[in-house]
């Protein structure tokens, strides 16, 4: 088979199954795994697709504008204080560190401002992250593969544990959707709840990237209480109550491209 077939087939088979191994592939078109690597190589730099260990995912539909060269920028709606957040939490990222960024549009400001940046390596399921740092060649990317989750804009493996298993990350960037004294940090999609803590268990810092509208808030499934974590990032206008408690209890809690902690 040329490979102007075979570049066609594989197109053909991911619009039907969403995501497919390289082992099927290779079996299927009767190449070798190295030559569907390399095709698949070749179909991400496209944009057809993104690549995770074994396999590959094809990406969302581009609408024809998109496709002509318009950026992710025109996909995610412009949030000031959600791109502050990544801005500060890119500042906290060293080089040769291994991060995690997890699914929303908050983790997908983190991925912008870590554009100008080289020797960092991503772990993510977030296809917002992926493609703003597709095209960035001194930043890994690795996608974890699995079912989509269309209106998240992610993805969920279908055996969390096993993609992770030997996996040791340096720090995990998550969002949520609700910030209350009481009721701790709270998601309204119940998908993302067993991504972070799985996630967390293999991280040595995890970090919450919540924007100040998110606090007072309450959604409908709870992730853990405001110490699960000893590192927030957030805007300076945020309720003082919740200032006192990051400082009472020893949290962390960044508002400032100076990276200082929140302070009386």
């Amino acid at each position: 088979m040329f490979k102007i077939e075979r570049i066609r087939r594989i197109k053909e088979i991911l619009k039907d199954c969403g995501q497919i191994d390289v082992s099927s592939l290779s079996t299927l078109l009767n190449v070798s795994d190295a030559t569907i690597r390399n095709d698949l190589e070749e179909l991400e730099q496209e944009g057809f697709l993104t690549r995770f260990h074994g396999g590959a995912t094809i990406n969302p539909p581009e609408s024809k504008e998109h496709s002509a060269g318009t950026s992710w920028d025109n996909m995610v709606e412009y949030d000031k204080n959600k791109e502050d957040i990544g801005v500060i939490a890119s500042k906290l990222i060293r080089e040769r560190e291994w991060i995690f960024l997890g699914p929303g549009t908050t983790t997908y400001y983190i991925a912008k401002a870590l554009r100008e940046r080289s020797n960092i390596n991503i772990l993510t399921n977030n296809f917002g992250v992926a493609g703003v740092l597709r095209d960035v060649p001194n930043i890994k990317v690795l996608f974890l593969g699995g079912q989509m989750e269309h209106q998240g804009n992610y993805t969920i493996p279908d055996d969390l544990n096993k993609e992770l298993h030997n996996i040791y990350l340096d720090k995990a960037f998550f969002s949520i959707d609700g910030l209350d004294l009481h009721a701790g940090y709270t998601l309204s999609d119940t998908a993302v709840y067993d991504i972070i803590l799985t996630v967390m268990e293999r991280s040595r810092e995890t970090i919450m990237a919540v924007d100040c509208s998110k606090f007072d808030q309450r959604a409908f499934m709870k992730v853990g209480d405001i110490d699960l974590v000893n590192t927030v990032i957030t805007n300076v206008n945020i309720p003082d109550v919740y200032k006192r408690y990051f400082i009472e209890h020893g949290i962390r809690a960044y508002t400032s491209f100076d990276l200082k902690p929140i302070t009386f």
